[in-house]
C-alpha cells in the first residue's frame, strides 16, 4: 500500500498532466524531471538545487530552461514561487494555502500548516481599491540547527 507522500505525489503529477495538456503545453521531458525534482523535496529548493538534481539525468539542460519551467509551473498553478529575506526565488510543488519559517541564518524554508492562519482577512473598507485573492505568511528566524551552532565572532 503506498504511503500518504506517494499518494500526494502522484496527485500532483496527474494535476502537471491535466494542467499541461489544458494549457496547450507538451510535457516535455525537461518538464516533467523538473517537476519530478520539485515535486520529491520539502525544503522549498531554489532554481540552482533543481538544477543540480536534474543535472545529471539530463545532459545538456541549463539553468535558464530550469528557471523558464519554474516559472511556466507557477503561471498554469502548479507551484507556487516563495519570497524570502535572501532573495533567491525559491519554489514549492505545494500549492495549497500554508505559510513559511524561514531562517534568516541558513535560508532554510520550512512549511507551517496552521488552520488559524488561513482565514485572515482585512477590516471591511481597510485597503480601498486592491482585491485579495491570496496570501502567504512568511515568518523569519533562526531554525533548531542554526540554534544549536556556536555564534561567530569576528
Amino acid at each position: 500500500m503506498k504511503n500518504d507522500l506517494q499518494r500526494s505525489y502522484d496527485l500532483k503529477r496527474k494535476e502537471l498532466e491535466t494542467v499541461c495538456r489544458s494549457n496547450g503545453l507538451a510535457l516535455t521531458i525537461q518538464r516533467r524531471a523538473i517537476f519530478d525534482a520539485l515535486a520529491s523535496r520539502t525544503d522549498h529548493p531554489t532554481v540552482d538545487q533543481v538544477y543540480e538534481d536534474i543535472s545529471e539525468k539530463l545532459k545538456g539542460v541549463s539553468r535558464t530552461t530550469v528557471y523558464r519551467v519554474l516559472e511556466t509551473f507557477v503561471s498554469i498553478g502548479v507551484a507556487t514561487k516563495i519570497s524570502n529575506p535572501e532573495s533567491k526565488a525559491r519554489f514549492d510543488a505545494d500549492t495549497k494555502r500554508h505559510h513559511h519559517l524561514t531562517c534568516i541564518a541558513c535560508g532554510k524554508v520550512l512549511d507551517l500548516h496552521d488552520p488559524t492562519l488561513d482565514n485572515l482577512v482585512p477590516r471591511e473598507g481597510k485597503i480601498p481599491d486592491f482585491d485579495i485573492l491570496d496570501y502567504s505568511i512568511t515568518f523569519t528566524g533562526i531554525c533548531s540547527g542554526c540554534r544549536k551552532k556556536p555564534l561567530n565572532k569576528h
